[in-house]
C-alpha cells in the first residue's frame, strides 16, 4: 500500500486502510521459504502481536498452523500450497519444521502451536469483550470445547456449531456462513480437517468478515478434553506425534508413517544439500571463510 496526499494535504487513504498500515508496520515479516511453502519466521509472542494487528485493522486475515503433513498435502496441492502462501500468518506448528530451518540456515526460534494461538486469542478475546466461534469437530466437541473455553477464560463470548459429518451441502454451507455473519465473532476457529478447513476459510473471508479465522484440526478436540495432549518433553523433543499415535493408531498410522517420517527424511536431505551448497559459494567468494 502506498500512502500519499491528495491536493491540501490530506492522506490518500481511508480509515481502514489505516488501520491495515499501522497493523502491518509493527512488524517485518521474514518468511521461510521451506521447498515453495512460505512460513513466517515467529516466535509465539510475535504471532500473538500480529493477530492483535488484525483485530484493530478489522478486516478478514487468515491464520493458518503448518506441520509435516501441511508440507506433505502442499506438496500435492497446488491450491492448498496458495493458501498457505497467501494467508496473513502461517506458522511453523511442529519441532520438524523448526530443525529443517536450522540447518537452513534460517532458524525459526520455537514451534507455534495451534492449541497456543486458540488459548491465546480466546485470552485476548475474553479481555477486549470479542467473540469467537468454534465450527467443525465431531458431534458434542466444539460445544464441549466452549465450554472449558468459558471456564478458562472468565467473560468469554463464545458460539459453537458442529455441521453433520460429510460433505456440506450447498444449504448446509450458506446456513453456516449465515449463522457466523450474524455472530459477528472477531475469531473464528474452524475444525474441519485439513485441507478442507483452510480451503474453505480462503473461499469465503470475505463474505464471513471475522478479523482472525484460524483452521484448527484437533484443537478442539484437545480443549474439550476428547483428546489429550503430550507432555511437555515431548512437545519440547518433537515426540509429540508419538503420543497422537498411540491414542489414535488406526487413524493416524499412514499420517505419520508413511506420509510424513519419509517426508522428514527427505526434506532434512535436501535442506542439507543446500546448506553445503551455500557453504561452498560463500568460501568461493573472495574473503570468503569457513563458518
Amino acid at each position: 500500500m502506498v500512502i500519499g496526499l491528495r491536493p491540501g494535504g490530506q492522506p490518500l487513504v481511508d480509515a481502514v486502510e489505516l488501520a491495515e498500515a499501522s497493523a502491518s508496520a509493527i512488524w517485518h515479516r521474514p518468511r521461510l521459504d521451506l521447498f515453495g511453502v512460505q512460513i513466517d519466521c515467529v516466535d509465539r509472542a510475535t504471532a500473538v502481536e500480529r493477530i492483535r494487528g488484525f483485530l484493530t485493522a478489522g478486516t478478514p486475515h487468515q491464520v493458518i498452523t503448518v506441520n509435516l503433513d501441511f508440507l506433505h498435502k502442499a506438496e500435492h496441492d497446488s491450491e492448498f500450497r496458495a493458501t498457505i502462501n497467501e494467508a496473513d500468518l502461517a506458522v511453523a506448528d511442529g519441532m520438524p519444521i523448526v530443525w529443517i530451518s536450522r540447518v537452513l540456515g534460517t532458524p525459526l526460534t520455537e514451534r507455534v502451536t495451534g492449541v497456543e494461538l486458540v488459548e491465546e486469542s480466546c485470552r485476548l478475546a475474553a479481555q477486549t469483550g470479542r467473540g469467537v466461534f468454534f465450527l467443525g469437530a465431531g458431534p458434542g466437541v466444539a460445544e464441549a470445547a466452549a465450554r472449558r473455553a468459558r471456564d478458562r477464560h472468565p467473560g468469554l463470548i463464545v458460539q459453537a456449531y458442529a455441521p453433520p459429518l460429510g460433505p456440506i451441502t450447498l444449504d448446509e454451507n450458506e446456513s453456516t456462513i449465515e449463522m457466523i455473519r450474524k455472530a459477528q465473532p472477531s475469531f473464528l476457529f474452524v475444525a474441519l480437517g485439513a485441507p478442507r478447513q483452510d480451503l474453505w476459510i480462503r473461499e469465503h473471508r470475505e463474505r464471513l468478515g471475522v478479523p482472525v479465522a484460524m483452521g484448527v484440526g484437533c484443537v478442539l478436540d484437545l480443549l474439550a478434553g476428547a483428546v489429550r495432549r503430550a507432555p511437555s518433553w515431548m512437545q519440547a523433543t518433537g515426540f509429540e506425534w508419538t503420543y497422537r499415535l498411540m491414542q489414535e493408531p488406526r487413524r493416524l498410522w499412514r499420517r505419520y508413517l508413511l506420509d510424513d517420517l519419509p517426508l522428514f527424511g527427505r526434506l532434512s536431505l535436501m535442506a542439507l544439500d543446500e546448506h553445503r551448497a551455500a557453504r561452498r559459494l560463500a568460501e568461493q567468494r573472495p574473503g570468503g571463510a569457513l563458518g
